[in-house]
């Protein structure tokens, strides 16, 4: 009887702790980077805390209708009344903290590529905001492929679709390489596309204007000659194919036989988790949101695949590891 009523305790102690977790993505549930970062927080939260999920599928809607899905984002939070709010995503803090701001409830963002200073000062409230900001890794990527590439091919081509987090990554990243340029020693150009058949070009005639590598940014919201949402897997497998020169990859879905042979990757577990500390912190009372300072989730891969690897010729370095 004792050990009955201390389990009923203990079950009913879980439940009066446990708290509502609404998570907001900016894109939709079959993109791995999503599947990455929920992965990441259902192994902090899970268990302890109710989640939740909403899909603003910003990635395959066009921009027009963007700021209609966040309507329903916002309802989604009315109805469902959560503790705390994860933002995935740029999309997700711009079209979201204008609508949560003053709602008096804490807020975690993750995988932000653009430095959100100028948006959280203008929409400051009763919410209190904290997260993890995303960097592609682009120094130490770049630095490992120009060791492989042989010293007449050290021209590299980064390729990125239009979406918002690519014009923000390639933004941070074209800083970044003015900086780097003397210290790596190879010449980069990055290129912002947003139709299907561009891109093509820019693989077909890669070989032939001296590329030495092109390095897959993203390619998810790419437009065929109708103004047709390109699926990624079409993108990725034909770059693959068609290529005359090694591919490689910033994100870790980019990474595979099939796709690209490698690099140094953000992968969205790893910024799920640490969004899913941070919530956790919040939502035990250790700490408020308020108190927790913005990181940036540097923690990155290096891996690659052999099939890949083995198509062009070349060794990866002794650290990267080998996937499947």
């Amino acid at each position: 009887m004792k050990t009955c009523l201390l389990v009923m305790l203990t079950l009913f102690s879980n439940m009066l702790y446990a708290g509502k977790v609404l998570v907001i993505e900016s894109y939709h549930a079959e993109y791995s980077w999503d599947k990455s970062y929920l992965a990441g927080i259902n192994l902090i939260l899970d268990g302890e805390h109710e989640i939740t999920t909403f899909q603003m599928n910003t990635k395959r809607l066009p921009s027009e209708q963007h700021e209609k899905i966040a309507d329903k984002a916002y309802l989604k939070y009315t109805t469902y009344q959560p503790d705390l709010v994860i933002l995935g995503d740029d999309n997700a803090l711009n079209y979201m903290l204008p609508k949560l701001y003053d709602k008096g409830i804490p807020i975690v963002f993750l995988g932000i590529n653009a430095n959100p200073r100028k948006l959280l000062e203008k929409y400051r409230g009763s919410s209190q905001i904290t997260g993890v900001l995303e960097q592609p890794l682009l120094a130490k990527t770049m630095g490992e492929i120009g060791s492989m590439l042989p010293v007449n091919k050290k021209k590299i081509r980064v390729l990125f679709d239009s979406g918002t987090t690519s014009k923000i990554a390639t933004s941070y990243m074209k800083q970044q390489y003015k900086m780097l340029n003397k210290k790596i020693g190879l010449e980069a150009e990055v290129i912002i596309v947003s139709h299907f058949s561009d891109w093509q070009s820019l693989i077909l005639d890669a070989d032939s204007q001296g590329i030495g590598a092109v390095v897959i940014g993203l390619y998810h919201t790419l437009m065929d000659e109708n103004g047709i949402h390109v699926n990624e897997d079409t993108v990725i497998s034909w770059t693959n194919k068609e290529s005359k020169v090694p591919l490689f990859g910033f994100w870790d879905f980019s990474i595979g036989e099939g796709k690209a042979a490698g690099g140094v990757v953000l992968f969205g577990e790893s910024q799920g988790i640490a969004a899913g500390e941070i919530a956790q912190k919040i939502l035990s009372g250790k700490a408020l949101a308020k108190d927790i300072p913005i990181t940036i989730g540097r923690k990155g891969k290096a891996i690659y695949t052999l099939t890949e690897m083995k198509r062009w010729d070349l060794t990866p370095p002794k650290h990267w590891k080998a996937i499947e």
